[in-house]
């Protein structure tokens, strides 16, 4: 995984947050099985693999080109529109902080 954004330790965050949610009653109970791993694996896995196709697509289209790049910078045109535009601003910052499924404690 690139550290693009540091969204790394965000996963894990949900991830963590997802298996406890799921899988502390049947710890509790010593009912746990394969099922339960499974269930979880399958909700964290589809938000996974966008935020890592998401940082790949950053890596690669963005970042990496500006590395190899001679002459001056110019800010592209999609970042110029979220620059306009607030509620677009914050999608971007949202998927980095938030992820695409963000996980929340059951209490």
């Amino acid at each position: 995984m690139s550290p693009i954004g540091g969204v790394g330790i965000n996963l894990a965050i949900q991830d963590a947050v997802a298996a406890a949610n799921r899988l502390a009653e049947p710890l509790r109970t010593h009912t746990l099985t394969q099922d339960h791993l499974a269930e979880v694996q399958k909700r964290r896995e589809r938000a996974t693999h966008l935020t890592q196709n998401l940082q790949l697509l950053i890596q690669n289209k963005v970042i990496e080109p500006l590395l190899h790049r001679d002459e001056p910078v110019t800010v592209p045109t999609g970042f110029k529109l979220l620059q306009r535009l607030p509620v677009l601003s914050r999608i971007p910052a949202r998927l980095i902080g938030m992820g695409f499924r963000p996980e929340h404690v059951n209490a």
